[in-house]
């Protein structure tokens, strides 16, 4: 998902996660979670884009009756109420800063809704298509999940495949089997 990318502070993941499942909940009664998604997306989008916007929605002197009526103007309408309400909450709080890591949160979430698992393959060079298709339906097989792959190349690792799911790391890197032979060798 397009926020995964982005650069998350680990120390607003909890403060967001309580937001992110409570608007979470609220979608999955109304199964409405990937509309859900796309209107935390285009706050988030809002948000990322203007500098503007994110400079009066962070401006500690502005109240915070002025900067609903702004999120009113802009968002009335095109976002779900439930999620317009969520945002409410945040400007309430001091917290709309908040709303990158929410998403963040709110698509981890999505994910294990959805019985899907993100794992990112680093590789040394371009994976063709077949061997994409292989490792995704033996890591399928393997985890019974939907399996999503985010690729990303690196030289350095010389060849093979770092693996990255969760919170484990499968390095079959030549990279790392030429480091584990050296420290045998010293």
């Amino acid at each position: 998902m397009a926020n995964s990318a982005k650069n998350i502070d680990n120390k607003l993941i909890a403060p967001a996660k309580r937001y992110a499942d409570a608007i979470l909940e609220i979608a999955k009664s109304k199964n409405e979670l990937d509309k859900f998604h796309e209107d935390i997306k285009t706050v988030c989008d809002a948000y990322d884009s203007s500098e503007e916007f994110k400079n009066f929605m962070n401006h500690p002197i502005i109240p915070a009756s002025e900067k609903k009526d702004a999120v009113k103007n802009i968002f009335d309408g095109k976002i779900a109420p439930d999620v317009l309400n969520l945002v409410y909450i945040l400007v309430e709080r001091n917290k709309f800063s908040l709303i990158d890591t929410i998403l963040y949160c709110f698509e981890k979430g999505l994910d294990e809704a959805k019985n899907i698992l993100r794992v990112e393959v680093v590789s040394a060079v371009e994976v063709d298509e077949d061997l994409k298709e292989n490792l995704k339906n033996k890591l399928e097989n393997r985890l019974k999940k939907s399996i999503v792959l985010d690729y990303s190349i690196n030289p350095e690792i010389i060849a093979g495949m770092i693996l990255k799911i969760q919170d484990k790391t499968i390095d079959g890197s030549m990279a790392r089997k030429l480091e584990n032979l050296q420290r045998k060798l010293a």
